[in-house]
């Protein structure tokens, strides 16, 4: 018998030992309806919804970046310091802009923001959904394929930061 069944007599069947896959700190994740399960969506719930509440009560900057100083917030240390934009350079902006459907002002200031608050927006009903059905967090994920629209999010963030640096770069 391999190390990762086990047996609990002669004649017994043997079982899959737990892998610990979709626990975390040994909280289980992946089972219908766990306490923990229901914490996590309400995480996923609450972030999101704090988020877009907030793009709402912001004003969008003329500028297209500079909005974040709304809440007490310094302006960009690399923009500051290089005067380049960073990645994130124009992303509240550009949220301000999606929550009242500005799409032509969201690119503008960072057309990244327009998939990012895309995504921000989705994962609100898609948390409510899980805590109302129960949902396993870690299972649904999977079936979503997070990990690879989250190496998506993050090539295209990379791209369009590239583009912006590469446009001001030549256009000076």
């Amino acid at each position: 018998m391999d190390e990762t069944a086990r047996a609990d007599g002669p004649g017994s069947v043997a079982s899959p030992a737990p892998t610990g896959r979709g626990s975390a700190f040994g909280a289980d994740l992946s089972g219908r309806g766990s306490w923990v399960s229901i914490a996590v969506w309400l995480v996923l719930l609450s972030g999101p919804l704090a988020v877009l509440i907030t793009a709402a009560l912001l004003t969008p900057s003329g500028e297209g970046h500079g909005t974040h100083t709304q809440l007490g917030l310094p302006p960009c240390g690399f923009l500051v310091y290089t005067g380049y934009p960073c990645p994130g350079c124009g992303l509240t902006t550009s949220f301000a802009h999606m929550i009242r459907f500005e799409v032509i002002g969201a690119f503008h200031a960072n057309p990244f923001g327009i998939l990012l608050f895309l995504c921000t927006a989705a994962m609100v009903p898609l948390a409510s959904v899980g805590i109302l059905r129960r949902m396993p967090v870690i299972d649904t994920l999977d079936r979503l394929h997070a990990e690879k629209i989250a190496i998506a999010l993050s090539v295209v963030s990379i791209g369009v930061w590239l583009v912006k640096v590469a446009t001001q770069y030549f256009a000076a």
